[in-house]
Parts: structure tokens; C-alpha cells; sequence
């Protein structure tokens, strides 16, 4: 099965969003109760605490979303390789994979594991490596059918069902 495949800026920008934002937010929670723990023990009234917390939630926020724009922004334009038209090949011993500037295969064997989100397949060499194949290029048969693949070859997976 072949499938070529194209990730724009937009599409490495959801990802990440769509990744991170949970985390995003987590953190700034867990920053505003200690802001609240640590002005409440200043003597603060609570009306102050309130909104000195809600001015300093929305100041980290609007931080944490600037920063992630320019640093996705700067991973994306870095990574030629992300840019390029990519043609990835899908037989039940190997991925062969082919840009524009590089091309190359590596057997299922050797995939540390797979994770199919509900846009993209994400395909780990490794802890922190992967390839990341957007399911927009994709007919509901190719799905399929990797998936049978990942299973057939007992990789590490979590797959959806649908």
C-alpha cells in the first residue's frame, strides 16, 4: 500500500496544539495555586487575590501560546525533510519511505511503537523519534489495512476502532 502524503505548516501547528494544550494548561494552573497559596499568605484580600490570579492567568497564557507558535513555527521551518512531499509505503515487512531529498526503509521490527490519533498515525523509531503520516491521505481501506499490518507484525500499538 502506498500513500503520499504532504504536512503543511497549519497541520504541524494542530498537532502541537492539539498535544500540548492539556500540558498548557495544567502548568499554568498548578503555577496559579501556588500565585494564590503564596498571596493569601501575604495578607492579600480575596478580591485582590482574584484578580491579580486572573490577570496572571491570562498574561501566561497569552505567553505559553505566543512561545509555542514561534517555537513550533521554528521546528517546522528547520526540518526540510517535514516539508517535503513524502511517499510512504506500507508492505507487511517494511516502511519504505521517499521525499523529494532522501529516501529510505526500516523494518517493522524495528519500530519502537505505534500511536494512530484521530488525524495522524504516529510512527516511533524510537522514544522521541517518529514519523508523522496524516490520515487525511488516506482512504478508510488503507486504514484499514495498516492496521492490520502494525497488528499482523505485533507491534507495540494503540489504535483506534473506528
Amino acid at each position: 500500500m502506498t500513500v503520499k502524503t504532504q504536512i503543511t505548516f497549519r497541520d504541524f501547528l494542530v498537532f502541537h496544539i492539539k498535544n500540548s494544550l492539556l500540558k498548557l494548561i495544567l502548568f499554568t494552573l498548578i503555577l496559579l495555586v501556588f500565585f494564590i497559596m503564596k498571596e493569601s499568605t501575604d495578607g492579600s484580600t480575596e478580591t485582590d487575590i482574584w484578580q491579580s490570579a486572573s490577570i496572571w492567568f491570562a498574561v501566561l497564557v497569552l505567553f505559553i501560546i505566543i512561545r509555542s507558535f514561534f517555537s513550533v513555527r521554528f521546528i517546522y521551518s528547520s526540518n526540510k525533510n517535514i516539508q517535503e512531499s513524502i511517499t510512504y509505503t506500507f508492505t507487511e515487512e517494511k516502511i519504505f519511505i521517499q521525499g523529494e531529498t532522501f529516501d529510505g526503509d526500516f523494518a517493522w521490527s524495528s519500530v519502537y511503537k505505534v500511536k494512530e490519533k484521530k488525524d495522524w498515525f504516529l510512527i516511533y523509531q524510537n522514544a522521541q523519534v517518529m514519523n508523522m503520516v496524516p490520515k487525511k491521505f488516506f482512504i478508510k481501506a488503507q486504514i484499514l489495512e495498516l492496521r492490520h499490518i502494525i497488528k499482523h507484525n505485533h507491534v507495540k500499538s494503540k489504535l483506534r476502532k473506528d
